[in-house]
């Protein structure tokens, strides 16, 4: 019945396929899901029915004669073939060895898999069975086009290498005959020539799976081993030519050095792994470049040609290892009762999935006996041995690569010639099983235990390469979620449907949720009345009513049987750290726009002149910009903090209270747990930290070159050995040192950067600089601004009213009529600073019009909050930068031989900005956390943002502080509960960002003088990641544009480079200490 089963189309009973070569190459080259199905269901419904109740009573027979012969079952007199008590206790700690490395290349295909399939693939599950290029999804080997690691470096065209030699099938046993030769072995005898089947004979029935045949001597005496297969001309037939010729060594080694009872492999497992272990030496780039099936690759390449070759041998070797054991485990359990008749498909699948990490695509009863589907099953072949065999194989190959002389990569040895190893070999086969296996075993290897580390050293590269890039992936999931029960996958199915209609209604209202609550943030902002503060706090009570009441809906569904777009979007919508009390959430949002519309509001006004006040824009940014009077900006700096810090206090410690009651409702530990979750990534705190230490030796540089400038300006109110006084650095909060620039200009007499200037000189407005930007985005393939943005966007401070001044981008989604409406709020004025912030808010729009496209609503959000803060800034570095500038005729070309000193006062007046910002970022985001964890407690909170700012930033009140004042509520951020890493992180991703699009500009030169404005392949990349919105894991789409999954500031340290070594000299010149 096995041996004659076809599957046959349907309605289409003469279109049939048997397994050889019909469904062996369906498997192999349909990537369509259906057919696969088709043809995976059909095989077994052609055999498992029709076999079972044959094969149960085979079953109970064999059991009756092994209790006869004092076997507890027939399982058991199998094992004694091993002659070791607890064979199976031995395999479980060799899988144990190897399951770890398994089930990192389990993660990785079912990632490609995914990719290749969609929702019929689940990245938390286990895989479809059908999916794995192989009936039994026993050898993935015909799925490694889909999965191959390097696509571009063709490391293994054996197949079409052996078409181009010509080969035959016949010509493939000659090279294998020719292989043991080499090592000194017998060639294959005449018998073997004349009686062997190699290819499937027409007109007749035959079994085609591969074997070997000792036959003992013919009547005239001569040696007869023979083979049968149904053989092709292709790399994996080549593997099984080899293997099977192993067989006949072994036969022919034997059968002239032992007694008949002797004539046997030392277990069943040796037999398998002889022709195994000349195999590996075969199917090998060293090997088939010799043979010249395999042209050789670039050096370049060599890393990449190795891994590829290696995840192919995986997807035969390792991918099998799982699938023996639960083949066997099951038969053995069925010897036993443990799994009772009744059970039979049920305990067979049961071992797929803990094994092997699959199931079936299709509902399978008692009525199926998907077993028989495998021909040992159905012949009744002890399998184990091919476990153990392909652990021997490993061991026995690094042994003989030993002997050989071989030196470097396990992976890369061909012992093919070397006589010294071949006579050990010949000496091992010679011992048949006259000794016990573990006694032969230790003959050749010198050791008499099977062990998995020669497997575990093969794959080794491999193995490294897999862990990289799961930790980029994030695909490593120890367990499968679910196991298997009576109607899956339909009743999973159901839900699946049942949670695509909530998706559906989700984001449409969604959609509109953000809409009405973006509209009436944004009036609130633009205008700060009663009216809009009372509509504001309606709509966006209204709108976290609505979304707790979605979360409390999502939060019932099972994710199994989910997609993995769905189980994401799932998360997303659970994922909340509101309280659950009404009250709370609506005290929150008072107190927010109590303390938001103080801090708009605040102005700090001139000793007894109470009408000649500031406000922070353009009054104290102007102020600490062009002031060096050490009494008019400390009192400026103070004021400020008086003004906004003891009047918002009691109301922030309260909704810093309420924040944890909400995050801890929703399963967090605190608020900064809940805002670190956008990461994805574990201990973020660790993670900034370590890009910290990779910047800190430069800001280290800056900060006492700074310091000695300082000096010069201000005398003895700095220290040339301590921290500095914060209010001295040209901004309310030391943020960025930009406007000190003049007074720490390397090269006071090069005008390198009279932006301001040029643009006075040129007649800019604010609305020129929006337009400016446009066009820079739109020379990069990127999208016009729409009609909206010019519409509704605030450029200025508007006059007669109150207004949040703070730049930001608004996503508004699509108007009444379906029109894009993304907008941008600021208080712009015409200067380099806000030349950079227009560019960078457009950029947030560039992201918003990308993802509105392209994603449905919940995914449209950046990869992450620092992604969003990146992408202006990506671009403002292309645009604020002396080539650009210079082609815009806002700078003036200097003389050729100051170049130099041309850039390194660029890169000090860019290094005031964005390096002077990393510690400021991460001194205010750790103390908010210590906060948030209560680390730092209420009657510490001033002392804890002082010593942070000393910690990080080298700084220090300029005034006595003490907890009567509230100095962290001068910055916005923290008044409103912006989360602040995401400006860390972005700084850090914008010169990543920066770098890669500069390479695909084709930009040659200094990176810091690279402008990729014009250049629609970076635009196309960039456009590319933008769509991606959070569909993805943002590592998984920063590896999409850059190659790298890592955030890592050695972008930054390259553009700053040439400054970095000038510092350095510099300060060493000047005799400054380092640090304070």
């Amino acid at each position: 019945i096995y041996s004659k089963a076809k599957v046959c189309r349907p309605n289409e009973p003469t279109k049939c396929l048997m397994y050889e070569p019909g469904i062996i190459n369906l498997f192999a080259k349909s990537r369509n899901y259906s057919e696969l199905l088709w043809a995976w269901k059909g095989w077994r419904d052609a055999i498992g029915p029709k076999v079972r109740t044959d094969w149960e009573r085979i079953i109970e027979i064999e059991n009756i004669g092994a209790r006869e012969n004092n076997y507890t079952d027939e399982g058991a007199a199998w094992r004694t073939n091993y002659q070791v008590s607890n064979l199976r206790g031995k395999v479980e700690k060799l899988w144990a060895q190897l399951r770890p490395f398994y089930l990192q290349l389990h993660s990785y295909v079912r990632y490609k898999l995914k990719q290749e399939y969609g929702d019929h693939v689940n990245l938390t599950g286990p895989i479809p069975a059908h999916l794995l290029g192989e009936i039994w999804a026993m050898s993935w080997l015909n799925i490694y086009n889909i999965t191959k690691p390097y696509p571009n470096v063709n490391a293994f065209q054996v197949d079409e290498g052996m078409k181009d030699m010509n080969y035959t099938t016949h010509d493939m046993f000659v090279l294998a005959d020719n292989f043991y030769q080499s090592m000194g072995l017998p060639a294959m005898p005449d018998n073997f020539w004349k009686y062997s089947m190699f290819t499937r004979p027409k007109n007749r029935s035959v079994v085609c799976y591969a074997s070997a045949s000792d036959m003992g001597h013919d009547k005239q005496g001569n040696e007869d081993v023979r083979i049968k297969m149904c053989a092709v001309v292709n790399a994996n037939y080549l593997y099984t030519v080899h293997h099977e010729m192993g067989h006949c060594q072994y036969y022919l080694a034997y059968n002239e050095a032992q007694p008949p009872e002797f004539r046997a492999g030392a277990n069943n497992g040796f037999h398998e792994a002889i022709g195994d272990t000349a195999a590996l030496s075969v199917i090998n780039p060293t090997h088939l470049k010799k043979l010249g099936i395999l042209k050789p690759v670039d050096a370049e390449n060599k890393h990449q040609q190795n891994i590829n070759f290696l995840l192919r041998r995986a997807l035969e070797k390792v991918a099998f290892f799982p699938f023996s054991i639960s083949l066997e485990f099951w038969r053995w359990d069925v010897f036993s009762g443990k799994i009772t008749n009744q059970h039979l498909n049920a305990g067979w699948w049961e071992n797929k999935l803990k094994y092997q990490g699959i199931y079936p695509p299709v509902e399978r009863t008692e009525h199926d006996f998907d077993p028989a589907s495998k021909y040992h099953v159905t012949s009744g072949t002890p399998y184990i041995r091919y476990f153990i065999a392909h652990i021997l194989e490993f061991q026995l190959y690094e042994t003989l690569c030993k002997l050989s002389g071989h030196k470097g990569p396990l992976h890369l040895c061909d012992f093919q010639g070397s006589k010294v190893a071949g006579r050990h070999f010949r000496k091992m086969l010679e011992m048949g099983n006259s000794k016990h296996w573990e006694d032969i075993l230790r003959k050749l290897s010198g050791s008499c235990h099977m062990d998995a580390g020669s497997t575990l050293r093969f794959f080794k590269p491999l193995t490294q390469w897999l862990k990289q890039i799961s930790y980029c992936h994030k695909w490593f999931y120890r367990k499968w979620w679910f196991t298997l029960s009576r109607g899956y996958p339909y009743r999973l199915y159901f839900d699946s449907k049942k949670v695509a209609r909530f998706l559906r209604s989700y984001q449409y209202n969604l959609d509109k949720w953000r809409r009405i609550d973006g509209l009436a943030t944004f009036a609130r902002e633009t205008n700060i009345t009663k009216h809009n503060t009372a509509v504001h706090t309606k709509t966006s009570l209204e709108f976290t009513k609505w979304l707790l009441k979605k979360q409390k809906i999502a939060a019932k569904f099972s994710l199994r049987g989910l997609s993995c777009d769905q189980t994401r979007m799932i998360k997303s919508i659970r994922k909340s750290s509101s309280c659950k009390e009404p009250a709370l959430r609506k005290e929150k949002v008072r107190k927010r726009n109590r303390i938001t519309a103080i801090y708009s509001k605040a102005k700090v006004c001139r000793p007894n002149e109470p009408t000649k006040c500031l406000m922070y824009e353009p009054g104290i940014i102007n102020l600490f910009a062009k002031s060096r009077n050490y009494g008019e900006l400390l009192w400026a700096w103070k004021g400020w903090r008086d003004a906004i810090g003891p009047k918002v206090r009691t109301d922030w410690e309260r909704i810093i209270e309420i924040e944890n009651i909400g995050a801890r409702e929703n399963g967090y530990t605190d608020e900064g747990a809940y805002w670190r979750t956008n990461y994805q990534i574990r201990n973020l705190r660790e993670q900034v930290e370590k890009m910290w230490a990779q910047l800190r030796p430069l800001y280290l540089q800056l900060h006492s070159y700074v310091r000695y400038k300082l000096k010069q300006e201000y005398g003895d109110h700095v220290n040339l050995t301590g921290p500095i006084p914060a209010h001295l650095l040209g901004e309310i909060w030391a943020m960025s040192w930009l406007n000190i620039y003049n007074l720490t200009k390397p090269y006071p007499n090069v005008n390198a950067f009279q932006v301001d200037e040029g643009l006075k000189e040129m007649n800019y407005t604010t609305h020129d600089m929006f337009v400016l930007a446009d066009n820079f985005y739109q020379s990069m393939g990127l999208p016009a601004m729409p009609d909206n943005f010019w519409k509704y966007s605030m450029f200025t401070r508007p006059k007669n009213r109150s207004v949040v001044c703070y730049a930001s981008a608004w996503n508004m989604g699509h108007d009444k009529q379906g029109n894009e409406d993304v907008r941008v709020k600021m208080c712009a004025v015409v200067n380099a600073n806000y030349l950079y912030t227009v560019h960078h808010e457009m950029g947030h729009c560039q992201y918003y019009l990308a993802y509105n496209e392209a994603q449905p609503p919940e995914f449209r959000a950046g990869a992450n909050n620092g992604f969003h803060e990146a992408i202006g800034d990506t671009a403002a570095l292309s645009v604020i930068n002396p080539t650009h500038l210079k082609k815009l005729g806002i700078l003036k070309p200097v003389d050729a031989e100051t170049k130099h000193q041309q850039n390194i006062n660029f890169l000090l007046r860019r290094a005031l900005e964005k390096v002077a910002f990393f510690p400021f970022s991460i001194s205010l985001e750790f103390w908010r956390w210590d906060v948030f964890s209560g680390k730092i407690t209420n009657q510490h909170l001033n002392a804890g943002w002082w010593e942070n700012k000393l910690k990080y930033q080298g700084i220090y009140p300029p005034v006595e502080r003490t907890e009567h004042d509230f100095d962290p509520a001068s910055k916005y951020h923290v008044t409103s509960g912006t989360p602040y890493i995401r400006y860390f992180i972005a700084q850090v991703l914008e010169f990543q960002f920066y770098e890669i699009l500069c390479k695909l500009s084709g930009h040659k030169g200094p990176l810091h003088l690279c402008d990729f404005q014009g250049s629609k392949v970076a635009g196309r990349h960039f456009r590319k990641m933008l769509e991606m919105g959070n569909s993805k894991h943002w590592e998984d789409i920063l590896q999409k544009l850059s190659g790298s999954c890592h955030v890592d500031a050695g972008s930054t340290l390259r553009f700053f480079k040439p400054l970095t070594q000038w510092l350095v000299k510099e300060n060493k010149r000047l005799g400054n200490k380092i640090g304070w």
